[in-house]
Formats: C-alpha cells, sequence, structure tokens
C-alpha cells in the first residue's frame, strides 16, 4: 500500500531500521541481517521479553552499540500495534517490518513506512 504524505515527517540524521521479531526476523534470518548491514542503527519493537541483545547482534551480525530492544510494557499489550507505531515515530525510524497488518496501518497513521512481511496469513483472517 502506497501512502503519499501531506508534509515531510522531521527525521533525525541516524538511518534507523525497526523490526518486529517473532514471526519476522526469527522468520527471515538471512533478508533481514542483510538489511540491518545497511542501517546506522536497528530497534527491535516486540513483545518478546526473552529477547536479548547479544542475541540479536549475533542474528543480525551487528555490534551492541549500533541495536537497541524496546519490548511492549504489559499495560500495552491490549494495543500493540499503537504501541510499536509509537516508539516507530519517537524514534524517527526510516522503515519498519512486522507481520501484523495493524502495526503496520498505526505506523502509516504516524506517518511511519511500513511494510508488512507475513506468511501465516490463515492468522488474520477474520
Amino acid at each position: 500500500m502506497y501512502i503519499e504524505f501531506k508534509h515531510v515527517q522531521a527525521r533525525n540524521f541516524v538511518n534507523t531500521l525497526a523490526l518486529d521479531w517473532d514471526e519476522t526476523t526469527s522468520d527471515y534470518p538471512l533478508a533481514f541481517q542483510e538489511m540491518a548491514r545497511r542501517f546506522d542503527r536497528v530497534i527491535i519493537v516486540t513483545v518478546n521479553d526473552e529477547l536479548t541483545l547479544d542475541y540479536v547482534c549475533e542474528h543480525l551480525g551487528i555490534t551492541p552499540d549500533q541495536a537497541e530492544i524496546y519490548c511492549c510494557p504489559g499495560d500495552a499489550l491490549e494495543n500493540v500495534g499503537q504501541w510499536k507505531a509509537q516508539v516507530c515515530a519517537e524514534q524517527q525510524v526510516a522503515l519498519m517490518f512486522d507481520d501484523n497488518p495493524d502495526v503496520v496501518r498505526a505506523c502509516h497513521a504516524l506517518g511511519v513506512n511500513a511494510i508488512c512481511v507475513r506468511e501465516r496469513s490463515w492468522k488474520f483472517e477474520k
């Protein structure tokens, strides 16, 4: 889906990639490893509270000073899409990847570029 924003969002000078972990980065490790190398900074925006920075860096082939993990707090779990979009907006990410289309839509609503990557389409059938 293409959205043309009415005004350009102010962005920092750090080229930041945002990634969901489970069923996104974990499902396509080689693709996201290659992509992570092309960004100055990678943030993981997830509900996985067992994920460690060391594991992320080893998995993506980046250093700890290039990465950060943002884990959804318990009180935001009911609206995780909005929480992830808000983190992406605050961190001024250039691009976000998530397997949940609600997260992508919430990012778009805040002017954040986001792409839905999912293989298991049955999860989203209503």
